[in-house]
């Protein structure tokens, strides 16, 4: 069954891969086989994909960049999309962006700082996709996504084209209500500054972020929301967890809210090393720790 359907699934979309490994598309380099791999670019080619999906009853997950994401060791079901080509492009009119989802967050910042507009910065060191950042509210201390959007274009779980207004779309601490669409492109509105301004506030953040991050490793960015009023690295070090390992995964010596691949790790031991975690800084601090990174798969 799965050899026909692939035959006719690399019939629809050259270059697309069954069987793919996923460690080879998330930035934790962790991930087990997708029945069905493919890279998206047209809006037809997306049309068609729909069509495909349903008629055989297959899921269809979009990973973007891959980033904030810890895929199970037994990987994916049914069809893993990222979108590409048309999705990336970004157009600016007057003080407003038109961003495909496939547009990366740090090329968003540059370009509008580069035409000297403000509001994008704080998302200057974030890996991922625009696409990918509005379903959680990415953001930094100094700013989230939500905040700059006033319209946003998806596909529903039924593959129905949607526009949805911002009054439409509830965000809140890395979290939004579009979790279930495919978005598609969003409208941003951003505001007039000096150009010299803003890229010199993006150099102060990169510069920050380098210091404080481990930049450079395989990991997933933060893995725990921060509690209210508090800050999840802080727990988390007070219990005296940082540098501890699991297999291959480490909580980070440079930040403790970031897990890095060190060996090879598998999921499961980023999921032991999780769970770990968790339990220790329940068990001190009397704080239950939400996970911000995304789990997908077996």
């Amino acid at each position: 069954m799965l050899t026909a359907l692939s035959e006719e699934f690399r019939a629809l979309f050259p270059g697309a891969k069954t069987d793919e490994p996923l460690a080879r598309h998330t930035t934790w380099g962790i991930g087990g086989p997708a029945d069905f791999y493919v890279e998206i670019r047209t809006r037809q080619e997306l049309t068609t994909l729909f069509q495909w999906t349903r008629s055989h009853g297959l899921p269809l997950t979009p990973i973007g960049q891959g980033s904030n994401l810890l895929v199970g060791d037994g990987g994916v079901r049914g069809v893993t999309l990222r979108l590409r080509g048309d999705f990336e492009a970004l157009r600016f009119e007057s003080d407003r962006a038109t961003v495909g989802a496939a547009v990366l967050l740090p090329q968003l910042s540059r370009a509008a700082a580069e035409r000297g507009l403000t509001g994008a910065e704080p998302f200057c060191g974030i890996p991922g996709t625009v696409g990918g950042a509005l379903m959680t509210n990415a953001g930094t201390p100094e700013g989230d996504l939500g905040e700059l959007v006033r319209e946003v274009e998806t596909l529903d779980a039924d593959g129905v084209p949607r526009r949805l207004t911002r009054d439409q779309i509830q965000f809140s601490y890395r979290r939004s209500s579009l979790t279930g669409t495919l978005v598609l492109s969003v409208d941003l509105q951003l505001r007039p500054g000096d150009k010299n301004d803003i890229l010199a506030a993006i150099d102060r953040q990169l510069k920050r972020r380098a210091e404080r991050q481990p930049l450079g490793t395989k990991n997933c960015g933060s893995v725990f929301k921060n509690p209210p009023g508090d800050y999840a690295a802080r727990l988390i070090e007070t219990a005296g967890l940082k540098g501890l390992r699991v297999g291959g995964a480490q909580v980070s010596p440079k930040h403790a809210n970031f897990i890095e691949n060190v060996d090879r790790a598998s999921a499961a031991d980023v999921r032991a090393l999780i769970e770990t975690i968790q339990k220790t800084v329940r068990e001190r601090a009397g704080v239950a720790l939400d996970l911000e990174v995304w789990t997908l798969g077996e």
